[in-house]
Parts: structure tokens; C-alpha cells; sequence
């Protein structure tokens, strides 16, 4: 009976925090509105409409966090045209939202930032869109109604850059901060939250996130240090990898119980038999002699194929020689690494 009325308890602080959550963000939603109808209070461009439709947003209704975005669209067709521009030509439309980002418009300047960053995101320039998104959430805010989307983003930024503590954090935040956002962003938070504890630090998981990493970087013609960390980490993990499957992939030692362990000890090795041949060794005998560990030559092959991609060298001798030396179970990961970077140097130069 405790525990039933401790649950019930419970619930309803929960619910409780969630409706104050509501409320809260309603309010400052309607404070953007309300502050954004005075600001063209005197704008001939806001027609009459415009007004009485922002009042019905702040008097009842759900307030879209996109709920600015045609009212600005209609007040400034550059803004209406450079939105266009960005879905036909990401670069053109970054230079004309960067410019729409400076306007001395505070509302039309929030959401040129907003839009910048997603594209930005979209291009995989995920360092140079985490600032505004950041400036969206802190001195623009009153001014915008895409904070909470500005800090899911945030959090899409923050795993792509490998840092996976402040992506969860970020992710967790929206998702406890902003019950009412879009389902569909809220299911992409849980299922990337999912996808970041599930990655463990030196497993295959891990080396592709540090592949993709170092490949987006490369894109981007970025071979600073960051990349060059990048790479030496996929090194150091493809290392500890290899040398875990060489250990799990040695034949066991014999059985000393075993019929042929006996013959052996009793000076009667059937496999010296006459008619077996000389090639012991290769036929799988545990105690031929190995030919050198892959792992000692791992290291230098991987940093001698880096110095190629460092210095814009992608040929295939990169890829031939750092594929070779990663047992059957890494070569199609490191294969496709290499094909993409590869693949996107061509895309630039054709």
C-alpha cells in the first residue's frame, strides 16, 4: 500500500513538472509573438492579418516554433528567396542566409541563423553550425522560438564532432526540457541517445564513428589536427582490434588426452607418414612457426596510407596497402573507408 501511494505520488509530481513545462514555454513563446508584432508595429508591410493572426497564436492554439517563419517570408522576400536558394544550391544559400543572419531585424536575423545552421548541418559543416545554434539558445532567444530545436541540433552536432558525452547531454536536456516538441525530433533524440550507449570506446562501432569523422573532415579539405587525432585514434583501435581476433582466432593448444597427442608422444606423428608432403605447415599444424605478427605491421601501413590522404594523395595504393594488412573480418570496413574518401575526391575534381 506504501509503495502504490509512493508510485501515485510520484506520478503526479511528474505530471506536475511536465504541465509547468507547458506553461512555461507557452509563456515565453508568446512574449516572442507579442514582442514581435510591437517591433513592426509600424511596418506598412505587416498588414492587419498578419496582427490579428499573431494575437490568435498568443490567445489560443498550439504555437508552432515555426509559427514567425511566414510572417517573415512575406516582410522580406530576400529572406523568402534565400530560403529557396538554400534547397537548390546549399553554398548560394549559405552566403545569402549568412547575410539575412546580420539583418538589423532581431526576429528576421534569429531565424536566418536558425536556417543557416541546418544547412550548415545538412553540409556536414557541423563545427561552424554549433555556435549559432548556441547563439540562438542564449542571446537571441528572445527573439526566436527554436530553442528547443536549436538544442536537439546541438546535440546532432556535438556526435558527429566525437563528442559523445555532450551530444547525450544535449539530447537528454531537449528531451526532458521540451515534452512538446515535434514527435518526430523527439524519437530521433531517443534513438540517437540509444545509438551513442552503444557505442564502447576501441569497439568496430567506435573506429567507424572516428572513420566517418576523419572522412567528413577530409571532405571538407580540413587535414588540421583534429583529423590528424582522428586518424591516429582509428589506428590505435584497429591495433587493439586485430590483436584481440589474432589472440581469439589461435588454434587451441592439444589435447594431451587426445588419441593423436598420445601416438605423437609415443614417437609415432602420423603426419610424417610417407605421401603427406612437405607442406606441413600449411595444412594447419599448430606448431609450425608463424609468420610474423599483421599487428607490427598494422601501425605503419595505416600512418603510411594517412600521409598519402594527408597530402591529398587517394590512389589506390593507399587503400591497397593499408586493406592488406587488417585480417578478413576489418578489410571491408576499412575498405569502404577509404572507397568513400576516395569516392568524394573524385566528386570534387570531375
Amino acid at each position: 500500500m506504501v509503495m502504490k501511494c509512493s508510485i501515485i505520488y510520484q506520478t503526479c509530481v511528474a505530471v506536475s513538472l511536465v504541465a509547468g513545462l507547458f506553461a512555461s514555454q507557452r509563456e515565453s513563446s508568446v512574449k516572442v509573438l507579442e514582442s514581435f508584432s510591437e517591433y513592426h508595429s509600424e511596418n506598412e508591410d505587416f498588414s492587419t492579418e498578419a496582427r490579428n493572426e499573431i494575437v490568435n497564436f498568443t490567445t489560443e492554439g498550439e504555437i508552432g516554433t515555426g509559427a514567425l517563419t511566414s510572417f517573415l517570408r512575406e516582410l522580406y522576400p530576400e529572406f523568402a528567396e534565400a530560403l529557396r536558394m538554400a534547397g537548390d544550391d546549399p553554398e548560394e544559400g549559405i552566403k545569402s542566409l549568412e547575410e539575412i543572419a546580420k539583418n538589423k531585424d532581431p526576429f528576421l536575423a534569429a531565424e536566418g541563423t536558425y536556417y543557416l545552421s541546418r544547412v550548415l548541418v545538412s553540409e556536414g559543416r557541423f563545427e561552424k553550425a554549433l555556435p549559432l545554434l548556441e547563439n540562438l539558445r542564449n542571446e537571441r532567444r528572445q527573439h526566436s522560438l527554436r530553442a528547443g530545436e536549436s538544442l536537439y541540433y546541438q546535440g546532432v552536432c556535438y556526435s558527429n564532432m566525437l563528442q559523445r558525452t555532450a551530444a547525450s547531454d544535449a539530447l537528454n536536456e531537449f528531451i526532458d526540457e521540451y515534452p512538446e516538441a515535434s514527435p518526430r525530433l523527439i524519437g530521433a533524440a531517443k534513438d540517437l541517445i540509444a545509438s551513442l550507449e552503444r557505442v564502447h570506446r576501441g569497439s568496430i562501432d567506435d573506429v567507424a564513428g572516428h572513420m566517418e569523422f576523419s572522412r567528413r573532415k577530409l571532405d571538407l579539405t580540413d587535414v588540421g589536427e583534429s583529423t590528424q587525432m582522428a586518424q591516429s585514434k582509428i589506428v590505435e583501435m584497429l591495433d587493439a582490434l586485430i590483436e584481440m581476433a589474432e589472440e581469439q582466432e589461435k588454434p587451441p593448444p592439444p589435447d594431451p588426452n587426445s588419441s593423436e597427442s598420445q601416438s605423437q608422444a609415443q614417437g609415432g606423428n602420423p603426419s610424417n607418414k610417407p605421401g603427406n608432403g612437405n607442406n606441413n605447415s600449411k595444412q594447419g599444424n599448430p606448431n609450425a612457426q608463424e609468420p610474423p605478427r599483421v599487428v607490427r605491421r598494422v601501425r605503419g601501413a595505416a600512418e603510411s596510407a594517412w600521409d598519402d590522404l594527408r597530402k591529398r594523395d587517394r590512389g589506390t595504393d593507399a587503400l591497397g596497402a593499408l586493406k592488406s594488412k587488417y585480417p578478413a573480418r576489418y578489410r571491408l570496413l576499412v575498405d569502404q573507408y577509404y572507397r568513400s574518401v576516395q569516392g568524394g575526391e573524385k566528386d570534387k575534381t570531375e
